[in-house]
This record gives C-alpha cells, structure tokens and sequence, in this order.
C-alpha cells in the first residue's frame, strides 16, 4: 500500500504505467498543437506544406484545420494503441514516430514539429529508450521532423537538433545506468527492487549468521561431555578387571554416544557445506582400507543372519589424494543409507550391501549396492534434497515389517545425509553418477574420482607405520583443556595405554608443572577452546613453543563447527570432537614415532 491506502503496483505493472504516464504527455502536446495551429498562435504556422500538399493532392480546397485535425486523429490512434499493449512493439513505436514527426506538414513548420520532437525526447527518457520503445518512438519522431524540413524547406535546420536531441536522451540514459539512479525497463522501480532484496539479503545473512552462531554453540556444549563419556567408556573397557558383560554395556554406551555425535556431525556439516566454510585438506588416502573400515563398522552393528557386507577392490590401484574424513562421510552416508534401507526389510535371507572401488576408464568408481527395497523413480531426484526422508514402505511400496534393526536405522535418519554427499562431492571435485534402482530389488548409488585425484600406492613401509596403532608407552604428553570433565577422561584413556600425562587447565599451570619435568613434552594435545577472553589453542601453542624454543607435535581438539577451514601452526593436527581413542592414538604415533631406545 502507498501513502494514500491505495495497492502499490507491482513490479510487472510498474513499465507500463510509466510508458502510458509518456504516452499521455505525448498526446496532450498533440492536442496542444491542434488546438493552436489554426489560431497561429503561440507558434508562427508555415504554409509552404499546405500548399505542397494541396498541389499534389489536387485538393485546393484542403484547408489547415482539416489537415491538423486528420494528423492529430491518426497521431492519438497510434499512441492509444501504443498505450495499451501489455508490452511495447517497437515497429509500432517507430511508426508512431514517423507520424509525430509530420508535425512539420500538418502543423505549419519547424517550430511545431522541433516542440513535438522536445516532448518526445523528454517522454522517451520517462519510460527508458532502449528495451520498451521509446527509443523507436523518438528516432521515428527525429526522421520524420528532419525529413519534412529537408523536403518542404529552403533551409532545413531540424536534423542538427534531431542528431543533439538522440545523442543526448542515450547518453542520459546510459550515465543513470551507470551511476544506478535508474535501470531500463523498470526504472526506480528496479532501483527500489534491488534496494528491497539487498534488505532483504542482509536480513537473511543475519539470521544464517545467528543460526551458524547458534549451532557452534550448541555443537561445543554438547561435544565436550560427549567426549568425556566415550573415553571414561574406552578407559574402563580396556581394563583387564572389566568383564564380557560390562564390556558390552560400555560398548552400547559408546554406540549411544557415537549416534548423537552423528547427529551434530550431520547439522554442523550440513551447515558448514551451506554457508561455503567447508575446507579439504588432501592426503594420500587407500580406498580400499576405508572401504574396509566402513564396512566393519556397519558390520559390527548388525548380525550376519540380517546383514552381510561385502568389499571389493584392488589395493594397488585405490589410492587418491582427497580429504580423507570428507571421502569418509560420502562413503559412511551413501553405505548407512543403503543398511538402513535394505537390513531387516526382506522376507528371506539377509540382506545385501556391497562396497566397492574398480577402475573406470582411468578414473576410479565407488559403488554402494544394495538388494533392498528400491526407490520410486519419481522420488530419485528428491533424495538428495535436505531434510528429505523417504519412508521405509515407500522403498518398494510394501511395509517395513517392525523390525528392530530397521526400526532403529529408519530412526537414525535425519534427511541430511545424502545432501551431505552431493555437498562434499561437488566439495572435492568428484562427480555423482546418476543413481540407478530398481523397486524391490535394490539400489547402486556411484562417485567417480578423476584420474587427476588418483594416486601410486604408498610404500609397504609407510602402509605399515600408518597403521600400527596402539599403545602410547613411555611418551609423555601435555594436556591443556579449561573443562575438568573431559580433560579427566582423556588423561585416564592416554595413560590406560601407557602414556605419561601433564594436564592442567591453564597454560600458565601447564608451564609450572612441567618446570618440575626432567624433559620436554613428545606431544602436546591441546583443547582450541579455552575459555572466553582467553587466546585460543592455537595462541597457547604458539606461546609455548617460543618460549621452550623447540617445536614440539601437537594434536587441536575442538568441538567448535567449521573447525577444518582453520589455519593451523606447522606439526599440528586437528580433530574434532568427540574424538575416538583410536584415531588419537594413532595420530600420536604419527607424530611422534616409536623410538628404539624406548
């Protein structure tokens, strides 16, 4: 609604109303010079056009009102029609023009056909010349004004100010394109658009920003006890007094634990994919070995009278260079979706999943294949959209039979996944083959890796040193974490394996303590959180480091979202939590290799 209550127009409405505002201004100046041309005032009437005409007409009798009065009717005809096209033809406009521009003939001479040029000019400029027809209007307008006064008169003038007055309405025109003060077609209109939407954008920003904000608090909040809890958890398992059965009970309790941190892992990702905070970094990843741990993982979940996971490939030719955790998530997505819909939901038999990775013509395919219910070819291309989860039943049409595991997988979807996947594919420049399924027989979802990203095998050495994992014996480490909780657990899970621990809980304690060490630190674990107005990890790392004047290894962990695009200082690892004891250990033992003298 405008100022006076009445609807505002609409975008849509807004260049027609501004050409008929033209138009009118046109047609008043039309009628302008009707009405005086037979007083012959204010403008001095020639009659060297009459009388031309009425020579070649063989009509002696035509007389100046007639004549103005059928060029004034034909002049409106056009403008009306011109008026009330829903959008502007520029032939009409042109002819339009011509007529306007016989004002020389009709009228009685240049000063009659230079004032309707004038008004052209100026109406032209209120509806924009080139892309609605005022253009065409006011080119026939200057063609027929200088054409008649080049033919009726003994000094023709007109086509000097015809060239000044085009030149300058397209000048004009392309100066406010250039500074904004107006765009063609819509004018304001489109200036207030784009003024609208650029509120409308910084609102939206806000509100992403509010939310991003949010959920790295949320995800921070929630992470740090969540690692506390799985490594109390891993500590106690691994405990020679611990039996099968507490075993089992601690094992469905980091089964618990993993699932919620899946659930954060799947917002904080999705969100860090749609705001473009996603970083990679690239290493030297076997395919086939994360193929495999994937699959164990699933495995493990499932008994094999439901489940029976298979992996193929060669280990020679599996090799890529890709962000390992990001290939991780594709892979762990696309394989937890097909066990989700495919374990539990056949009548006979356990259902199938497969993974594999086999050359393509130079490139590398991964293959998730399952013998599942299938998906409705008109619901394949909604899968991968967010939040989008399709019912059990509707894979194949039949129920889903209550199964426990079905149910608990069906539960375990939040609609994310596959977004994430073709996130993280378009993240690390693989491509998505069209998903091909068949209802009631199954589904093969493929990620093609180009050649370009494909990898020698590394060394049986370095594959070796990769992969022993496992006790942290006579190292010492230093733990800095501000939250008790959790820096408890990680020092009872580091020292369950052998490792010596100095924690503390400020980096100035952390200093004072290991003053009272014989040694350095092998590697330093540091939280990247450490407590508001205090400098980060990072900052606490680098402080310590020139003071000791030694450049000691050291892992980051952070349960803050979009962590991985962070810059981090030379020999340091990021993880986030909650981290799994393994991956840890095994990072340490990157860093800090096992001595012979120890």
């Amino acid at each position: 609604m405008n100022a006076a209550g009445t609807p505002a127009p609409t975008t849509a409405e807004q260049p027609t109303r501004r050409r008929r505002r033209a138009l009118a201004l046109l047609a008043a100046a039309v009628l302008g010079v009707a009405l005086l041309t037979p007083l012959g005032w204010p403008l001095p009437y020639d009659a060297t056009g009459l009388l031309e005409l009425r020579r070649r007409a063989g009509w002696p009798g035509l007389g100046t009102a007639e004549l103005v009065w059928a060029w004034a009717g034909a002049a409106l005809a056009l403008l009306a029609r011109l008026a009330w096209l829903p959008r502007a033809s520029g032939g009409l406009a042109l002819a339009t023009g011509l007529v306007l521009g016989s004002t020389y003939l009709a009228a009685g001479g240049s000063a009659a056909a230079l004032t309707l040029l004038l008004v052209a000019a100026v109406a032209s400029l209120g509806w924009q010349a080139q892309r609605q027809g005022g253009l065409a209007l006011l080119l026939g307008t200057a063609l027929g004004a200088a054409g008649w006064d080049l033919l009726l008169s003994a000094r023709p003038t007109l086509w000097l100010a015809a060239v000044v007055l085009v030149g300058m309405s397209l000048w004009l025109e392309r100066e406010h394109e250039r500074d904004g003060t107006w765009r063609p077609v819509e004018g304001h209109v489109v200036h207030d658009m784009h003024d609208t939407r650029g509120a409308r954008g910084d609102e939206l920003r806000l509100t992403q920003d509010a939310r991003t904000r949010l959920l790295a608090s949320v995800s921070h909040d929630l992470r740090q006890p969540l690692q506390a809890m799985r490594l109390y958890a891993e500590a106690l398992s691994g405990r020679p007094e611990t039996d099968a059965r507490s075993r089992e009970l601690l094992r469905r309790q980091m089964q618990a634990g993993d699932d919620a941190v899946a659930m954060l892992d799947q917002f904080s990702e999705y969100s860090a994919i749609e705001q473009g905070m996603l970083v990679s970094h690239p290493e030297r990843v076997d395919l086939r070995e994360l193929l495999d741990r994937v699959a164990a993982t699933l495995q493990a979940t499932h008994a094999r009278d439901i489940l029976r996971l298979t992996v193929h490939g060669r280990r020679d030719t599996s090799w890529v260079w890709l962000d390992r955790s990001q290939l991780a998530r594709v892979v762990q997505n696309l394989a937890g979706n097909a066990v989700r819909y495919s374990a539990g939901l056949r009548a006979q038999g356990p259902a199938r999943v497969v993974l594999a990775v086999r050359p393509q013509r130079g490139d590398l395919a991964i293959d998730v294949l399952d013998n599942g219910r299938g998906i409705p070819a008109d619901q394949i291309e909604r899968i991968f959209e967010p939040y989008v989860q399709l019912p059990l039943a509707t894979r194949g049409g039949e129920s889903s039979g209550g199964s426990s595991s079905a149910g608990e997988a069906a539960r375990a979807g939040r609609g994310l996944g596959l977004a994430i996947v073709r996130g993280l594919v378009a993240q690390l420049g693989l491509a998505l083959a069209p998903v091909a399924s068949v209802p009631g027989r199954g589904t093969r979802f493929r990620v093609v890796v180009p050649a370009a990203l494909r990898r020698a095998p590394a060394t049986p050495s370095a594959a070796t040193e990769a992969s022993t994992a496992g006790r942290l014996d006579a190292r010492l480490l230093a733990l800095l974490d501000d939250e008790d909780a959790p820096r408890s657990a990680l020092r009872a899970a580091l020292e369950g394996l052998g490792a010596a621990v100095v924690d503390a809980p400020s980096l100035a304690l952390l200093e004072a303590r290991f003053d009272a060490e014989a040694r350095y630190p092998d590697a330093l674990v540091f939280d990247l959180d450490l407590g508001s107005g205090v400098p980060d990890g990072r900052a606490a790392l680098a402080e310590l480091r020139q003071k000791w004047e030694l450049v000691v290894p050291a892992v980051i962990l952070t349960g803050r979202v979009g962590s991985r695009s962070l810059i981090l200082p030379p020999r340091c690892t990021l993880h986030e939590k909650p981290v799994a004891l393994a991956d840890l250990v095994a990072t340490l033992e990157r860093l800090v290799p096992r001595s012979p003298l120890r």
